[in-house]
């Protein structure tokens, strides 16, 4: 042997000249043959590597002799494409430790064999290899073609060699398919080279999915405390629902929604649903997000069911119903959001962190993966509920489950009033179904087990229990006013004046600014504060704007016609009717989304109706205001009588003046 041992170079690593550290082989997966040839081989490298014998002694344990011995040990310590040292693996019998490489100088070289003639005309052209990898990457704006396919690379190739005056008896032009084979071979390999770039040929979904996922833990943390984290994500709802609406000359007809969306949160650690909420706008709002938080935080009572056969499981429920001492009002520590512009509106920023008191996670739009949990209880969701029904649309236009909806929404009479009780009824059973993501537990049956063991989730406390500090956002307003008109302090928001008797009689605060909390789901009052904090009181919308609930996104959208001068009211006008009546005659018209439009204000109205919670001071402030407008009516009406009833009697002293003798 060489007196300098192979593995006391100078320029070799740690990693290479130690073979407990060189990566191992289940030997097992080889064959007798195989297994016994390779055996031999270890055994000559390790004796060699701890010097336990002489090279004639090797060579009879194993019957390696010392050129080849030397051979094995340098593939041994050379080191692969991903940078990792070959070590055990390249003694593995006909294992390929390097690529070929053609040697154009060799006397013997069979001319009719083109192994590596195409990687030799990519060195020997590396313009040709750089035009490749661009058209196949889509990089360096080589073609304007989204995806090229191999054949037509290949004719850029074919046309680039001739480009080279390449001589026809030179490769690739004197094989039978002019280097394709070789080319589709080189493309797949680069593909996998190049795994990000190359997955954007097959579409938007794989390359963010190649991007995003697949390295590291991001997309598989450990949470074990309940409500520690959440996801939220919306799902626009896969069928046709119809309503029943009055129209403005009284008839009841029934007509088509249009389809939106469902919202929901879902608990990583036990994946219970806490809660949801329904959007019938084309793209859902700020407010229908936290509409579906105020959900999930308040204490859960069922729906009543009127469909026949449609019932709860026993062992179903949503966390604050089953467990109401411990799971009502409980809120999260961390919910995950993607980029939706809802998701960014300062509404959800300021509740969730002055209210809940969570951290907001922002993840990537259009990457479901980063929220897979609730992504796929949707699935779920459809699968096992909406794509089951007559009216379901599908998953796409071609799902062969799609057989004209709109139709058999009609036909079956499938009410939206159906749908909020599918909904409760399905999600409210499958927080009691077995999920195998969690050991084939239910995910009531899991939270229960980890509250049991000590894993309780954060409440909200006491002095924030209030429905309606979910809807909240606080706004500066200035108090307008003028001694020299003689108009008394008001402050306007969003294009109505708001007023009280107390504010009226403190001109001394004209010009100084007021600290506004608007309850967005209804702006028939607000509750003001002074600069300094002090509590100042409800301030009630002037007119026929103080009478019937209507929220923020309703009151833009009567302003906004207003300001097109497509719609028009009197003080005498309910701006909330004269809008439902602009929406119906519309919606005769064939209009899409007048109907959604119309059930969001009437279900806005008998939302309203229910709270339970409203402060007493707002109730008498609400009472006023309605006790002035039905005064107002009622002197309307008397003035407009008496009105009448005087021009009645101007008219029959007329004819009794002006009555002509008959002859």
């Amino acid at each position: 042997m060489s007196r300098i041992r192979l593995q006391e170079q100078d320029e070799l690593l740690p990693e290479q000249v130690n073979p407990e550290l060189w990566p191992t082989v289940d030997d097992d997966s080889l064959s007798e043959e195989e297994k016994l040839l390779f055996t031999n081989r270890k055994v000559a490298v390790m004796m060699y590597f701890k010097r336990e014998g002489t090279q004639d002694q090797i060579k009879k344990a194993t019957s390696i002799d010392k050129q080849n011995l030397r051979r094995l040990i340098k593939r041994c310590m050379s080191i692969d494409e991903n940078g990792v040292v070959w070590g055990f693996r390249a003694l593995i019998p006909q294992k390929k430790v390097k690529l070929y490489q053609l040697n154009v100088m060799q006397i013997n070289r069979n001319d009719s064999r083109k192994s590596g003639e195409f990687n030799l005309l990519l060195e020997t052209h590396p313009d040709i290899k750089d035009l490749i990898n661009d058209l196949y990457l889509g990089k360096n704006r080589r073609t304007l073609e989204p995806t090229m396919k191999p054949k037509h690379i290949h004719k850029r190739f074919i046309d680039e060699c001739r480009n080279k005056n390449i001589s026809q008896n030179a490769y690739p032009f004197n094989t039978k398919w002019m280097g394709f084979k070789a080319l589709q071979r080189y493309l797949k390999k680069l593909g996998y080279i190049h795994f990000i770039e190359a997955t954007s040929r097959f579409g938007q979904d794989a390359a963010q999915k190649a991007k995003h996922t697949g390295e590291g833990e991001q997309n598989h943390p450990s949470t074990l405390i309940p409500f520690q984290k959440v996801q939220f994500d919306a799902h626009r709802i896969d069928g046709f629902f119809v309503v029943d609406i009055i129209t403005p000359d009284g008839d009841l007809v029934t007509m088509i929604l249009d389809r939106f969306w469902i919202l929901t949160l879902i608990d990583v650690a036990t994946r219970n649903i806490l809660g949801y909420s329904i959007s019938l706008s084309k793209e859902y709002s700020a407010s229908d997000v936290m509409h579906c938080a105020r959900n999930a935080v308040l204490p859960r009572k069922r729906v009543k069911l009127t469909i026949d056969g449609l019932t709860y499981h026993k062992v179903g429920g949503f966390p604050s119903e089953v467990f109401p001492e411990s799971a009502s009002w409980a809120v999260w520590d961390v919910i995950c959001f993607d980029n939706a512009k809802s998701h960014l509106a300062s509404l959800v920023r300021d509740r969730m962190k002055n209210l809940i008191g969570c951290v907001t996670n922002l993840g990537p739009v259009a990457l479901p993966m980063r929220r897979g949990l609730i992504e796929r209880f949707f699935k779920t969701l459809e699968e096992a509920g909406f794509h089951r029904l007559p009216n379901t649309t599908g998953s796409n236009p071609a799902d062969p489950r799609r057989t004209t909806p709109e139709k058999n929404a009609i036909k079956w009479n499938i009410t939206f009033e159906h749908l909020k009780e599918l909904v409760d009824v399905m999600i409210s059973n499958y927080n009691g179904t077995p999920h195998g993501g969690i050991y084939h537990q239910s995910p009531l049956e899991l939270l229960g087990k980890r509250m049991k063991n000590g894993l309780l989730p954060r409440r909200l406390e006491e002095d924030k229990r209030s429905e309606m500090l979910f809807m909240q956002t606080t706004i500066t307003r200035t108090i307008r006013g003028s001694l020299a008109s003689g108009r008394r302090p008001y402050i306007q928001y969003e294009g109505v004046e708001y007023r009280s008797d107390k504010l009226a009689n403190s001109a001394y605060l004209i010009n100084k600014d007021l600290i506004i909390h608007v309850n967005v789901d209804d702006l028939r009052t607000i509750k003001a504060f002074l600069e300094d904090g002090s509590e100042f009181g409800y301030l009630t919308a002037a007119g026929k704007w103080s009478l019937t609930p209507h929220s923020l996104q309703t009151r833009r959208a009567i302003n906004s016609l207003v300001h097109r001068k497509l719609i028009h009211y009197t003080t005498w006008e309910d701006p909330i009717f004269v809008y439902t009546d602009y929406l119906m005659n519309n919606a005769s018209e064939g209009k899409r989304g007048i109907v959604n439009k119309v059930t969001h204000v009437r279900e806005a109205s008998i939302d309203s109706s229910k709270h339970i919670d409203a402060p007493e001071e707002q109730v008498k402030a609400l009472e006023s205001a309605r006790k002035y407008n039905e005064a107002l009516d009622k002197a309307r009406e008397l003035s407009m009588k008496t009105q009448q009833e005087n021009e009645l009697e101007r008219y029959e002293q007329m004819l009794e003046k002006f009555k002509t003798k008959s002859l």
